[in-house]
Formats: structure tokens, sequence, C-alpha cells
């Protein structure tokens, strides 16, 4: 924020009106990155903490993956984690190319058995990237392994629950 130091923020007196823009009272409100790929006609989703920069990709599609390292060098990210919310014969991930060319580890559901990733996650598990969390809750259904993802007041489903549409064939 303009005219404050590098190091903090400046203190003051909270008895006289707060700027509109207050640095000790700013909540930053991050919306998801969400990049659509038409020809499998799924969603990727890109968190960045504000603060340090690092991100987690959720979900990243094979063919994608120039466009997906385009999103997250536009943020001035640092990848550290590429969350898969299920796996099966029509879910092609870029995690690989991913992880070559980030550095960044792999999340995937316990049950649904990719190998090899970092972590396998269990209901309840929780990434961090930052001062940012994802929490993993276990969604079977769309396959038995799926898992779903609670970050602040947004929950990526995956194919648990599909946007405009009811599955396909």
């Amino acid at each position: 924020i303009a005219g404050l130091p590098a190091t903090g923020h400046r203190a003051h007196d909270h008895t006289e009106h707060c700027p509109a823009v207050c640095p000790q009272h700013a909540v930053i409100t991050m919306q998801p990155i969400q990049l659509f790929d038409p020809e499998s006609s799924t969603f990727t989703y890109l968190l960045v903490d504000p603060h340090s920069g690092d991100a987690a990709i959720i979900d990243p599609v094979d063919h994608q993956l120039d466009r997906d390292l385009a999103a997250i060098r536009e943020q001035n990210a640092r990848l550290l984690w590429i969350i898969e919310t299920h796996a099966h014969a029509d879910h092609i991930t870029s995690a690989a190319q991913l992880i070559e060319h980030t550095g960044a580890q792999a999340a995937t559901p316990a049950g649904c058995g990719i190998q090899p990733a970092a972590r396998q996650l269990q209901d309840g598990d929780v990434i961090a990237f930052g001062s940012e969390t994802l929490t993993a809750i276990h969604t079977p259904g769309h396959t038995a392994g799926s898992m779903s993802f609670r970050w602040r007041d947004h929950v990526f489903t995956g194919d648990t629950l599909l946007i405009d549409g009811c599955g396909r064939t």
C-alpha cells in the first residue's frame, strides 16, 4: 500500500477515522483463477497467496500446460502444490510436467492410487501454501477416492459436482 514502509504497516491512533484502505484492517479478498478446457469440459483452479505469492493448482489438464504456466507467471506466483481431486481414464493431468517445470509437489487422494505423489491425502488433511490452506474432504461418488477441497468460502469438487451439467458419456 502506497505510503507505508516496506517493512510493515504504520501504527496509528484508531480513535481517528481510518482511511478507506487501512492496512491494519484491510482484508485482502482473493478469488480463485478459473481456467476452462473446452476439449474435456473441465475447470482448473489456480490459488495464489497474495502475501507470499505461493500457489496451488487444482486439476491441471495435460494439454493445457502452457496456459497454466502462463497463468502462474502472470500472477508472479511460485507453484508449491499440484492438487488432484480424482483420477480415472478421462482425467488426464499435467502434474508430472508441472513438477518438472516448477519443482512443485503433487498431492492426490489416497483412495485413487495416483503414483508418485509427495502426499497421499486423507479426509481432513490440510495443504498449506503461504498463509493459505486447503482442507481435503473425502467425497466418494464420481470415483471411490474422489476428494473436494475447501478454501476460504469455496469448495472445489472436481467431477463430484458438475457446473452447468449432469454427467457426460
